[in-house]
């Protein structure tokens, strides 16, 4: 069992950086329960390298779902990516906070509140490793670190967007175009729950949440993407986050 997760994870490493697509997997090696699926998420990390920090949805119902997303997937505002290579499909927009302090052994909301440099819009990306990506069980993609493809972070934003992130007005724009914009999402208190619940998950799987990561709460906005070139996320006058796709 141990080679076939190996073999599976090498190839949707390979997929989402422009190798062949994964077809069909054997009903066997679909992971059965969330903890086969961050078996996957882990053995994935071992082969690509360190975490630049996580994905985990803010604010949602019953324990929240998670994954370490890996240093190499992050990029700076205004980076140019390769979709096609990498397959994206759907961006996101999100609320970001960077880490200015690890937050390790025992954590509350005071902590994990103080251990917080900087809010940022983000940008998630999508990709698609799969030949068809409809018939593949949702376990699956979990275990593809749910689906991520690349994260691009924005400028800080001062602190006071704190109190605002409950009816931020968020938008994301392909070439220009406001393809969805919504204004509710989770509020401070569910973003910090977040982490509170997240650190020592994170640590129990041997990727501790450390100073100068970015974890990425949940999209506030996510829209297929076609063909665009730019996309841009927008927290209205607060700030954006844009990218160059090229294919």
């Amino acid at each position: 069992m141990t080679d076939r997760l190996d073999a599976l994870s090498q190839a949707l490493i390979s997929a989402h950086d422009g190798g062949a697509p994964v077809g069909p997997v054997p009903a066997e090696d679909v992971p059965a329960d969330m903890a086969a699926v961050y078996a996957l998420q882990n053995k994935i990390m071992a082969g690509i390298g360190p975490s630049g920090g996580w994905k985990i949805l803010a604010g949602g119902e019953g324990e929240p779902i998670c994954s370490p997303i890996p240093a190499n997937r992050y990029f700076d505002n205004g980076a140019t990516l390769d979709a096609a290579k990498h397959r994206f499909i759907i961006a996101e927009v999100e609320v970001a906070v960077k880490l200015g302090a690890d937050l390790t052994g025992t954590v509350n909301a005071e902590t994990a509140h103080a251990a917080i440099a900087s809010v940022h819009p983000a940008l998630e990306f999508v990709g698609n490793p799969f030949v068809d990506r409809d018939a593949t069980p949702r376990n699956l993609q979990l275990g593809d670190l749910q689906s991520n493809g690349a994260v691009v972070v924005g400028p800080a934003i001062s602190g006071d967007i704190q109190s605002a992130v409950q009816t931020l007005a968020v938008s994301l724009s392909y070439d220009s175009a406001v393809s969805k914009s919504v204004e509710t999402g989770a509020n401070w208190s569910d973003i910090l729950a977040a982490l509170v619940w997240l650190a020592p998950h994170a640590e129990k799987r041997g990727y501790p949440l450390r100073a100068g990561q970015v974890i990425i709460t949940g999209a506030r906005v996510a829209t297929p993407m076609g063909y665009a070139k730019q996309v841009e996320g927008s927290f209205g006058a607060w700030g954006k986050v844009s990218a160059t796709c090229t294919r």
